[in-house]
């Protein structure tokens, strides 16, 4: 859907790494022909055989389900059984051949009459219906397949089991120890696997699920504690706030670690692609709860308790966002523009947690606005248009709420954008003056012999 904006950029990168020298003009000529005869049909056979397994795996099951009485129980559970061996058979014939694609398909086809088979094992012995135990073992089965072949698509029907397993596995209430490890086990199976089986799908799948688990944790311990609204606010704020900064961060401080210690190992593409994900539903997340901290917590909760933020779903996301953003402030002291990261990050998470300090609309304001320029400002440094999507959208959204509550006559509105105008003028001036400053060539330092002779 956003090809375009991909082959856009591609295009101004292949000017830049030209005039770089870092792309030859033939090469970069051929990366354009092949881009623009890319029109999609290279993955179309794919997703159609994908949804041709999902009609042949609904097929058997509706066979079994009309001819029910004729077929044996027996003969039933033999033939689910096969189905699923020889849908794995095929798999690893087709991935000792190099058809990676059949073979995921072919794993996919077992994980979905493996969902069936469950539902007709229950019907056979007349099982009681249990949704969550069920979502359990299904992603159970998928997690098994995903690992053992590698498979994509079972990855993703076990994340999505996983999702529902958290969602339906019991009212939110006392929180069950056992069922959190094991839902913090399931969350990290799933999450390793696109790591090393690199998928877009598999990726939002997992960062999905992180935030349900998140969620899930969240909710329980909310509802035990005795604060009210108040504490709980403050708590959502802290935990959201400081888990979409540790996605932010985690990246980048572990790339500034990287290259201190340069006795570790080069990460590999499936590293880089999840940090990346995460970063970019980090921006997003980051920059609603800065809007939201200055919009609507106010009307919701008029004097926050700071007990929230020592709620352990609170704490721990903010202690450790803290300790990112120290660390990442100590190791970037050469480094421009990972200091940058941090440093708009951090006034971020102090724009979200400025409600448990103050409901002063204005100190609100100011901080907030501040905030969100420093995103703007990040996105245009790492030359991220997504981030800049988020953080200009958000930016909009708060001076339009802005405008239309603190300003309420034509000569305020005239001196609301004219502060506005000068703020970003003079930042603008002083980012000019700094590029301009560390971009300035550096005098050639003569060679010793040279000074001698």
């Amino acid at each position: 859907m956003f090809d375009w904006a991909y082959k856009k950029r591609l295009k101004d990168d292949l000017e830049n790494w030209v005039a770089k020298g870092w792309v030859s003009s033939s090469g970069a000529a051929a990366i354009l022909k092949d881009q623009d005869q890319d029109d999609g049909r290279s993955r179309l056979p794919m997703a159609l055989a994908g949804i041709g397994v999902i009609c042949v795996a609904l097929a058997v099951l509706a066979f079994i389900a009309a001819n029910w009485d004729a077929i044996p129980k027996l003969l039933k559970l033999i033939g689910i059984a096969l189905l699923i061996v020889t849908s794995h058979g095929l798999a690893a014939v087709a991935a000792t051949r190099g058809r990676s694609g059949i073979a995921d398909l072919a794993t996919g086809f077992a994980t979905l009459v493996f969902i069936g088979g469950m539902a007709l094992v229950g019907q056979i012995f007349h099982l009681p219906s249990d949704w969550a135990g069920g979502a359990f073992l299904v992603c159970l089965g998928g997690l098994a397949g995903a690992w053992l072949t590698g498979s994509r698509t079972s990855l993703t029907v076990a994340a999505g089991a996983a999702i529902t397993w958290q969602v339906m596995r019991a009212d939110i209430g006392a929180p069950d120890l056992a069922a959190s490890l094991i839902g913090l086990a399931l969350t990290l199976a799933v999450f390793l696997h696109p790591v090393l089986y690199p998928s877009r799908l598999t990726r939002w799948a997992a960062i999905a699920l992180l935030w349900v688990t998140y969620g899930r944790w969240f909710g329980e311990t909310a509802d035990i504690l005795s604060g009210g609204d108040d504490l709980v606010v403050a708590m959502l704020l802290a935990g959201a706030g400081g888990l979409s900064v540790v996605m932010l961060q985690l990246d980048a401080v572990a790339d500034l670690y990287v290259k201190w210690s340069s006795d570790l190992p080069a990460r590999g593409h499936g590293h880089w692609l999840m940090a990346r994900s995460l970063q970019d539903v980090g921006m997003l997340v980051l920059s609603v709860l800065v809007v939201l901290s200055l919009v609507l917590v106010p009307e919701i909760a008029d004097d926050l308790s700071g007990e929230g933020l020592l709620a352990l779903p609170g704490l721990l996301p903010l202690a450790a966002a803290f300790l990112l953003t120290v660390i990442g402030l100590l190791l970037s002291f050469q480094t421009a523009k990972a200091r940058v990261l941090f440093a708009a990050t951090g006034l971020a998470l102090v724009s979200v947690l400025m409600p448990v300090v103050t409901t002063n609309v204005l100190l609100l304001a100011a901080v907030s606005l501040t905030a969100l320029t420093g995103l703007c400002a990040l996105g245009t440094w790492y030359n991220n248009r997504f981030w800049m999507l988020c953080a200009y959208l958000a930016l909009t959204a708060e001076a339009l709420w802005l405008l239309q509550v603190t300003v309420g006559s034509l000569l305020g509105q005239s001196l609301f954008f004219l502060v506005a105008g000068l703020v970003l003028l003079a930042m603008a001036l002083w980012l000019a003056r700094l590029f301009r400053r560390r971009q300035a060539p550096t005098a050639p330092v003569a060679d010793a012999g040279e000074v001698r002779s």
